[in-house]
């Protein structure tokens, strides 16, 4: 941690404060950013030259590059030619493409959006007949559960009545099978152990 000494005298810190800072140092570090700056640049332009230079050593790259510029050198002479001759006509080609494009662009996005509407309506439908079935199953399974607990108590009923008085002493849990309990959770659904 540096503390910074408005005093010379005093000796708590070893930078002189902000304030205490002279043009002159300021403009010398601006200088040595500017110096690695331009070096950077410079040497990213030099890269780029002598990676140039290096592809065209290829006949087939220099023949490609010498056709690409004699076609845009045409092409851009074809296009300077029509807007000399006839600048509103050049005009109204671009803006009657652009407006294409935008239409066309258009087209596309409301049938995208089509297909997104009719799509999450058919996924939203099964989910919707998924989430029915389920509750219908759910309400399946515990009726079969109430059912096989009136069960249950009928034959515990028909039990007590064969065995008579002799085991009246015990507990109408201990006479009786037990029943089985089932623990089924459906997947996708809050529902937990019914």
């Amino acid at each position: 941690m540096t503390i910074y000494n408005s005093n010379q005298n005093n000796t708590l810190g070893s930078e002189p404060a902000p304030a205490e800072i002279s043009k002159t140092e300021i403009s010398i570090a601006k200088k040595d950013k500017d110096k690695n700056n331009s070096k950077l640049v410079k040497g990213i332009l030099a890269g780029a030259v002598i990676g140039g230079l290096v592809t065209l050593f290829d006949r087939k790259t220099r023949n490609q590059v010498k056709d690409s510029a004699v076609n845009l050198k045409d092409s851009s002479v074809d296009v300077f030619t029509q807007v000399k001759e006839n600048p509103g006509e050049v005009k109204n080609q671009m803006v009657s493409q652009f407006k294409s494009a935008a239409d066309s662009l258009k087209d596309a996005i409301n049938e995208a959006k089509k297909l997104y509407d009719r799509l999450n309506e058919d996924v939203m439908d099964n989910v919707n007949d998924v989430v029915q079935i389920s509750n219908d199953t759910l309400s399946t399974a515990k009726d079969a559960q109430k059912d096989l607990a009136s069960i249950g108590s009928k034959v515990k009923e028909a039990g007590s009545e064969l065995t008579g008085g002799s085991e009246t002493n015990r507990s109408a849990s201990e006479k009786a099978p037990k029943t089985p309990t089932t623990h089924t959770s459906i997947p996708g659904s809050n529902v937990g152990k019914f």
